[in-house]
């Protein structure tokens, strides 16, 4: 008579299915009592007494807590008294804070083994709505791009995939696609579109490569590439599952190393946008590259609606392209749609868009005039027209180490008659016409600090930057150099803290001053855009924002 052991496994997956068989039946008679409860709870004269025996407890979310969030190694931390007042602090407000490993811990991770609930569900404030609640003026700024895209968008347009030769020669200043990737569509299929053909120059694509768990990432680069456009940024799509959520082991199985639950959308751009010199064409930085979205259940395919948002609040530009769009969910103002093969409206059918808007068959002339139209609201361009107050709000190109803001500036002396340029990156600068200074050339390179309060005489005007260099016409010619800001005054022989020869102008690092009877603003305040302004005899300067 021979006996089987059962290995260590076997023993451990027996018990893991005689709990889950448990965890089902308590389910199954929890939920029956509840519904039983309803039906006595509808009777004339219900039993309260039967209504009063508790309902079978809820078990926890796991029979084994983790040891890191356990009472007792909370306990065992606050008896730590040895540990510095900092580590004591965080022990006494945050219950899961670990001294030894100076974190904070979560338990996503375990929560997601045992309920099968991805972490970015906890991800507060991820709805649109409420992303900016405690940022008013980001709020503020988004509400009125919303506005202004809105006032300045053609109406929507759509047409059939088999149609899509019939928008040449059109230019676009924004492309989106999302590739339906099948057995008879590949990548070489996609990219032999003619969307070279159909982007302006300069004009940007966001296209829409997968998970990452297969060859999207790099194929996409590739088709980029093949197109004409640098790939520049990396949006991300992380998705949700609070209303799918079927429990622990229910993700779709993958070939993937880890559950996949985001998609990239690649953005590449043709031609030159510079985000400090375009603002006409581009808004950078007014919203983040991850979107988090639960998706649509009718529509596993659909991309967030949030994409178009992010889109429009960069570009400003209003000639918008979607390739591979859905009747149902792909029409907006502003867009051209060509809709997937396959997912066309029937004659005599009136498409709408998601906000209510009637959606338009493609007619090339009917767009052209609202194109037309759009551009002489803008200065003959085809963009959304920025406003002042958007202007004032939007976040602004981040400054390089030692930049000073604005590039340059000039100033008209009614007194000296003459035009003078400066430059500086931190201080004040004075030119001043009419000088009889020393011909002799001193240069002073020691940094000091800016004074705080800029006082100013000229019958000039200047800017900042710090290149330190300058040139003044007046009179006679000068040229001042030097890291203060210290001011020459004309007419008594000698000019202060830089470099100073004939008559003309001593370069400060920053600032500008207007005096006589003649008036200017001075820009170049360090990393900021506008410095002061000085106005009279004797002006003081007034600091600004970019």
């Amino acid at each position: 008579m021979s006996t089987t052991v059962a290995s260590t496994a076997e023993v451990l997956n027996s018990a893991h299915s005689l709990l889950a068989s448990h965890r089902e039946l308590l389910t199954y008679v929890r939920n029956s009592q509840r519904t039983h409860r309803r039906q006595l709870r509808a009777l004339p004269s219900p039993p309260n007494d039967l209504l009063n025996i508790p309902v079978i407890d809820s078990p926890l979310p796991s029979p084994l807590p983790s040891p890191q969030s356990s009472p007792q190694l909370q306990r065992t931390h606050r008896r730590q008294l040895h540990l510095p007042p900092a580590k004591r602090a965080r022990i006494a407000r945050y219950a899961n804070y670990v001294p030894e490993e100076e974190t904070i811990r979560n338990d996503y991770s375990q929560r997601y083994v045992d309920s099968g609930e991805w972490p970015q569900n906890r991800v507060l404030g991820a709805e649109p709505s409420r992303r900016f609640e405690e940022y008013p003026k980001q709020q503020r700024l988004l509400g009125l791009k919303k506005e202004s895209v809105d006032a300045h968008a053609t109406p929507p347009f759509h047409l059939p995939f088999s149609q899509l030769s019939s928008l040449h020669p059109q230019k676009y200043d924004v492309i989106l696609l999302d590739p339906p990737f099948s057995s008879s569509f590949g990548w070489d299929d996609l990219q032999a579109l003619p969307v070279p053909s159909l982007a302006a120059d300069p004009s940007f694509v966001f296209m829409w490569v997968g998970s990452g768990a297969g060859e999207g990432l790099e194929r996409g680069r590739e088709v980029l590439a093949k197109w004409g456009y640098r790939r520049c940024e990396d949006v991300v799509w992380v998705k949700t599952n609070m209303t799918t959520n079927r429990g622990p082991g229910t993700d779709p199985p993958t070939t993937s190393l880890l559950t996949r639950t985001k998609q990239h959308c690649l953005m590449g751009i043709r031609g030159t946008v510079r985000r400090s010199n375009d603002s006409w064409f581009v808004h950078c930085n007014v919203d983040t590259d991850v979107i988090i979205w639960e998706g649509d259940p009718a529509d596993p395919t659909r991309k967030p609606p949030e994409m178009y948002t992010l889109i429009e609040n960069f570009c400003l530009g209003t000639r918008r392209l979607e390739l591979f769009g859905r009747a149902r969910s792909s029409l907006r103002r502003g867009w051209v749609t060509v809709l997937t093969e396959g997912d066309g409206i029937n004659a005599g059918e009136q498409a709408r868009t998601q906000e209510g808007d009637v959606a338009h068959q493609w007619d090339k002339d009917t767009w052209e005039e609202a194109t037309r139209h759009l551009a002489s609201l803008a200065a003959g361009k085809c963009v959304v027209p920025n406003s002042q107050e958007i202007e004032a709000l939007r976040p602004k190109s981040p400054m390089r180490p030692g930049n000073s803001g604005v590039s340059g500036g000039v100033g008209v002396g009614a007194i000296s008659g003459g035009v003078g340029v400066g430059v500086g990156s931190a201080g004040m600068g004075m030119n001043t016409g009419n000088m009889n200074a020393d011909p002799n050339m001193n240069m002073n390179l020691a940094r000091r600090p800016p004074p705080q309060n800029q006082m100013m005489v000229s019958p000039m005007m200047g800017m900042g930057m710090p290149m330190d260099m300058g040139m003044g016409l007046g009179n006679m010619m000068g040229m001042g150099m030097g890291n203060m800001g210290m001011m020459g005054m004309g007419n008594m022989g000698g000019m202060m803290g830089g470099v100073g020869m004939g008559g003309g102008m001593n370069m400060g690092n920053t600032g500008m001053g207007v005096g006589g009877p003649a008036m200017g603003m001075g820009m170049g305040n360090p990393r900021m855009g506008m410095g002061g302004m000085g106005m009279g005899q004797w002006g003081q300067g007034y600091e600004g924002f970019q």
